[in-house]
């Protein structure tokens, strides 16, 4: 697809907001109510798991020490609300909640506690270079990049081979860890070579980084390690799945946007069922999100069918399942803005479909693999 044919962000904004209620673009602090549900989870989970049932004292069968199966599905459920947590700080931060902006720090960096982020971070990361440069190959910390990045860049050569699509039996750990590791990544190496903070700064996020890690590895020193396992290291790998499962199918099979930034183009919404939207706040709508970033995703379904009804196809919405079995079943980097390439055999697969269309090998290139050569321009009228 050429650049004239993608639409700008603000072309769909200035044709929604011409058919949405006011209402959803008000600010919807009834969210909050979340996190008082997920901290009593946590904290009966936590409580059964140290065998404290003090407080469950007429449930006379819960006094007896779980058995190691339970201990993990409690863990587990941990690590779902910590994932849903981090959902509710993602929406504090973008500002559809409350609208005060050290409320929102410390009532988004709070949520975002378990995973070591800081709201600094966050809104450098997320919020300036994933929205405002999405996939942009280097630019967009939340994409693999293209032959290029990852001929000229060792150490992104080596992350690719982590990916989903890469062949590699390493991949196929992606999605219980990438998130918590990946926040290493944008602190120590992307936010340094894009310079998000000033020297004094950029001490301030180490420091907020270095406390949040001292602080969970504190746990493993006070309970010990097979209560640390259940406590933070299972909930951990789940917390990271409940992220990944979205993050990476939202982004890494859609084309490269890096003039126009077209949400409806390099984004792409999930379908889940509608209990699992609703207990993490509809999180699956993603390229309503990229549409309206500040909107309160209480209100994306109603975007979405907006944009069906005026985009049709080009509003794409696929289910999960099939979403990750393209992310798997394809290659990581991106050759071109529109095709995918395997760096070991010169496979080429095209991207997902301007309307859904799964990728599916279209070329074979050599290897090594060299970038593709530049389109000429279009001619002008």
């Amino acid at each position: 697809m050429s650049e004239l044919e993608l639409n700008s962000r603000g072309e769909y904004v200035r044709a929604l907001k011409e058919v949405l209620p006011e209402e959803a673009f008000s600010l919807q602090p009834r969210r909050l109510f979340w996190i008082p549900f997920h901290l009593m989870l946590i904290a009966a989970g936590v409580s059964l798991i140290l065998h404290d049932t003090s407080w469950l004292k007429n449930v006379s069968w819960l006094q007896l020490e779980l058995p190691i199966l339970a201990q993990v599905a409690l863990g587990m459920m941990i690590g779902h609300s910590y994932g849903c947590l981090l959902y509710l700080g993602h929406e504090i931060l973008h500002g559809s909640v409350i609208g005060n902006r050290k409320l929102q720090t410390v009532v988004g960096g709070f949520c975002m506690l378990p995973y070591c982020i800081s709201p600094g971070l966050w809104r450098k990361w997320h919020n300036q270079f994933h929205h405002g440069r999405t996939t942009v190959p280097g630019d967009d910390p939340d994409y693999f990049g293209d032959v290029l990045m990852i001929r000229r860049n060792r150490p992104a050569r080596w992350i690719a081979a982590l990916a989903p699509g890469s062949g590699y039996i390493r991949s196929w750990f992606f999605l219980g860890y990438w998130f918590s590791f990946q926040a290493m990544l944008v602190l120590f190496i992307h936010s340094i070579y894009y310079k998000y903070w000033s020297r004094s700064e950029r001490v301030v996020q180490y420091a907020y980084f270095g406390g949040a890690m001292a602080g969970w590895l504190s746990l493993a020193v006070y309970f010990g390690p097979l209560q640390f396992l259940y406590l933070y290291a299972i909930p951990m790998v789940i917390a990271n799945l409940v992220q990944m499962v979205y993050v990476a199918t939202n982004h890494l099979k859609c084309d490269e946007t890096p003039k126009i930034n077209d949400p409806l183009v390099n984004s792409l919404s999930v379908q889940v069922p509608g209990w699992v939207d609703w207990i993490q706040l509809n999180f699956s709508y993603h390229v309503e999100h990229h549409v309206f970033p500040k909107m309160s995703p209480r209100f994306a379904p109603l975007v979405h069918d907006e944009l069906v009804r005026l985009y049709g196809t080009r509003a794409r919405r696929i289910p999960l399942g099939t979403a990750l079995r393209q992310l798997y079943g394809s290659p990581a980097v991106h050759y071109g803005p529109n095709g995918l390439v395997d760096m070991r055999t010169g496979e080429v697969h095209s991207t997902l479909g301007r309307n859904g269309e799964p990728p599916r090998v279209v070329d074979h290139v050599k290897v090594p693999v060299r970038p593709p050569r530049r389109e000429p321009k279009p001619a002008t009228v």
